[in-house]
C-alpha cells in the first residue's frame, strides 16, 4: 500500500464556525489514517476511522457520517464492495465518498464511480485539492439535502392539498347528491376538469308533485369555482322542499349569492320544472347554452339565455325570473348542458360549438341522442383533457311525466285567518318579507297550488311599495346603457339614507266566503301616492308606466280585483286563483 510521505503541506482553510461535519477515514494504513485525520480535525471536522471495508460499513450503519474518504486496496472487503454496501445504506441522505488512491489506470479510476463514488484524489495528496475537492463536495451535499428537504416539503404539502381537495369533493357530493337525480328518465354525464368543479347539478321534487332541476356553472373551476356550492345546494333543497315555486326559488338563490360570494363569481344557470300534473316543461335560462326540446329528429323549442346570471345583481325584479312553459311535450327529450360541452376544444384550437350539439343530437336515433353525443364529444376531443368542467343533462319527458313524480304533500286545505305585517324603515333596509310571507301562506294553506302566481302578486305589490312609494324611484333609469346597475345602486342607497316610513301588509283567507273569497292581499305605504288611475287606463304620457305599469298590469292580470285607494299609496287584490273570476 502506498505511503503517505508523499503528502505536500500547504496553508489550511480556516475551521467552519458551525457545527462540524463528520467525515469517515477508510484505510488500513495507519500512517495513512494519521495524517488525513490530522488535516480534517485542523479544519474542525470530526472524524471517524475505519481499518477495513468491513469496519467502514459497521461505523456508516452506525454513526451520522457527512462525507467518506475511502481507500480502495485493503484486505477483505476492498474499497469497491465497501463503497457498495455504504451508497445501499444511505437512503437518500447523499454521502459523498472520494476514492484516495495511488491508482492511475483509467479503467481502475473508471470502476469508482461505478461502485458510487463521486470523486477521487491521486496520491501522493496534495493539501490544496484535497480542499477543494472536499469543499466542492460539502457544497454539493448542501445543496443536494436543501433541494430534498424542499422536495419533501412540496410533496407533503402536496398530500395535504390532495386530502383537503376530497375531503372537500366528499362534502360537495355529499350535499349535491338527491334521490331525485336517480329518477327515471333522467340521465347525466359529468367530469370535471380538475378534482373540483364549478359545474353542479341539483334535483328535488316539490311538495306537489314536480319536479325541478337546476343545472348550473360556477365562474371558473376547482377550488375558487366549487366553493359556493354546498351552500347553494342547501338553499335549493331547503327551498325546494319547503315548496317554493321556480320565480321564488330563483330570487332566494340569487340573494344568497349576490351576499355570500364576491363580485367576480357568479353562477349561470338553467332551471327546469317538469310539471306531471299540467303536463308541460317549463326552463329558464341564464348564461347557458341553448335547453334543446328534441322530437322525431327535429328540435321543437330552444330555450335561449334570456336573463342574468344569479348574483351578479342584486335584484333584478322579485318575482319576475319566470319560466318558459311547453305544454304537451309527449314524445319529447330534453337536453342541457354546461359549457364545457359547448366550448370543447379540438387539437386547432376549434369549438365543438352549439351548433355542434344540435347537430349530434338531431342526427341520432330516438332514445340515442345522449350516448351519441357523448361519442362524438370524445371523438372531436381526440383524448384531449378538457379544460372546463363537463356537464350532460338528459330527461326523457313521456317516462318523467309518466311516472309522475313524488305524490303531492302540500299543506291542508285552507281555512279563515287575517294577519297584518308592519315594516318600519330599519326593518325595511335589511330584511325582504317576501318570502316569509309565501312560507306563511303555504303552511296555513292559501291556494298552494297556485304558489308562483301568488308569489308574483305579493312581489310585485311589496316592490312598488317599497320602491316607488316610499324611496321615490324612478324606473325609467333602467332604460339608460347601464339601467339596471345604475337604478339598483341608488335603490341601495336610498334604502340605506331611509330614516323614517313603513310598509303594511295585510293578508285574509277565506277559501269559501262569499265576499272575499280566496286570498285578499293589501299593501299599503307612507309614501304620497300617485296617479294610478292614468297608469290603469293606460293614459300616461309620460311614459312613466315603466315605473309602475309592468307590475301593476302584471298583478291586475293575474287577480280577482284590483283596487287602489288614493292617493295610490294603498293597494288591495284579491287572487281566487281563476275560481272567482
Amino acid at each position: 500500500m502506498p505511503r503517505a510521505e508523499g503528502l505536500t503541506m500547504a496553508a489550511s482553510p480556516e475551521p467552519n464556525p458551525e457545527e462540524p461535519d463528520t467525515f469517515l477515514v477508510v484505510d488500513d494504513e495507519p500512517v495513512n489514517v494519521m495524517l488525513l485525520e490530522a488535516l480534517l480535525t485542523a479544519r474542525g471536522f470530526h472524524v471517524l476511522t475505519a481499518a477495513s471495508g468491513e469496519e467502514a460499513v459497521e461505523r456508516f450503519r452506525e454513526h451520522a457520517v457527512d462525507m467518506v474518504l475511502m481507500d480502495i486496496l485493503m484486505p477483505g472487503m476492498d474499497g469497491y464492495e465497501a463503497t457498495r454496501r455504504i451508497k445501499a445504506l444511505d437512503r437518500g441522505g447523499f454521502v459523498p465518498v472520494l476514492f484516495i488512491t495511488a491508482l492511475s489506470d483509467e479503467q481502475r479510476l473508471a470502476q469508482c464511480i461505478e461502485a458510487g463514488g463521486e470523486d477521487f484524489v491521486t496520491k501522493p495528496i496534495n493539501r490544496v485539492q484535497l480542499n477543494a475537492k472536499i469543499d466542492a463536495w460539502l457544497r454539493t451535499r448542501a445543496l443536494y439535502r436543501t433541494v430534498a428537504e424542499q422536495r419533501d416539503a412540496l410533496q407533503a404539502h402536496q398530500r395535504r392539498l390532495e386530502h383537503e381537495q376530497e375531503t372537500a369533493e366528499r362534502i360537495v357530493a355529499r350535499a349535491t347528491a338527491s334521490p331525485a337525480l336517480e329518477a327515471p328518465g333522467l340521465r347525466y354525464h359529468y367530469r370535471p376538469a380538475a378534482i373540483l368543479s364549478g359545474d353542479l347539478l341539483l334535483a328535488e321534487y316539490r311538495p306537489n308533485g314536480s319536479l325541478l332541476i337546476l343545472l348550473g356553472d360556477f365562474t371558473g373551476h376547482g377550488i375558487g369555482a366549487a366553493v359556493g356550492v354546498p351552500g347553494l345546494a342547501s338553499a335549493y333543497y331547503e327551498a325546494v322542499a319547503r315548496g317554493a315555486d321556480p320565480a321564488e326559488l330563483l330570487d332566494e338563490i340569487n340573494e344568497r349569492l349576490y351576499r355570500g360570494l364576491p363580485p367576480e363569481v357568479f353562477l349561470t344557470a338553467a332551471l327546469i320544472e317538469v310539471d306531471p300534473r299540467r303536463c308541460r316543461v317549463g326552463v329558464w335560462n341564464a348564461g347557458m347554452p341553448p335547453v334543446w326540446l328534441i322530437r322525431d329528429g327535429a328540435v321543437l323549442c330552444r330555450f335561449r339565455s334570456s336573463g342574468l346570471p344569479l348574483g351578479v345583481v342584486r335584484d333584478a325584479g322579485p318575482g319576475r325570473r319566470q319560466l318558459t312553459y311547453y305544454d304537451q311535450p309527449a314524445g319529447c327529450t330534453l337536453y342541457a348542458c354546461s359549457d364545457g360541452v359547448v366550448e370543447a376544444t379540438d387539437g386547432h384550437g376549434h369549438m365543438y360549438s352549439a351548433e355542434g350539439v344540435e347537430a349530434a343530437l338531431t342526427g341520432a336515433p330516438d332514445e340515442a341522442g345522449f350516448t351519441a353525443l357523448l361519442e362524438r364529444l370524445e371523438a372531436f376531443r381526440a383524448a384531449a383533457e378538457p379544460s372546463d368542467d363537463t356537464t350532460l343533462l338528459e330527461l326523457d319527458l313521456d317516462r318523467l311525466l309518466a311516472d309522475g313524480g313524488r305524490a303531492a304533500y302540500g299543506a291542508a286545505e285552507a281555512v279563515h285567518w287575517r294577519s297584518e305585517i308592519v315594516l318600519d324603515a330599519r326593518t325595511l333596509g335589511h330584511i325582504n318579507p317576501v318570502p316569509a310571507i309565501m312560507d306563511m301562506l303555504v303552511a296555513l294553506g292559501a291556494l298552494e297550488a297556485h304558489r308562483q302566481s301568488l308569489y308574483v302578486v305579493v312581489a310585485e305589490l311589496y316592490t312598488n311599495a317599497l320602491e316607488h312609494g316610499l324611496l321615490q324611484l324612478d324606473s325609467s333609469v333602467k332604460a339608460g346603457e347601464a339601467g339596471f346597475d345604475d337604478y339598483y345602486e341608488r335603490r341601495a342607497q336610498a334604502l340605506a339614507a331611509l330614516e323614517g316610513g313603513e310598509i303594511r301588509l295585510r293578508l285574509h283567507c277565506d277559501p269559501q266566503g262569499e265576499r272575499d273569497h280566496g286570498v285578499v292581499i293589501e299593501v299599503e305605504d307612507s309614501g304620497e301616492g300617485f296617479d294610478y288611475q292614468r297608469l290603469l287606463e293606460g293614459s300616461d304620457p309620460a311614459g312613466r308606466s315603466a315605473a309602475f305599469g309592468r307590475g301593476i298590469l302584471l298583478v291586475r292580470s293575474l287577480c280577482d280585483e284590483i283596487e287602489y285607494f288614493p292617493p295610490g299609496n294603498r293597494v288591495r287584490v284579491r287572487y281566487t286563483g281563476g275560481e272567482g273570476r
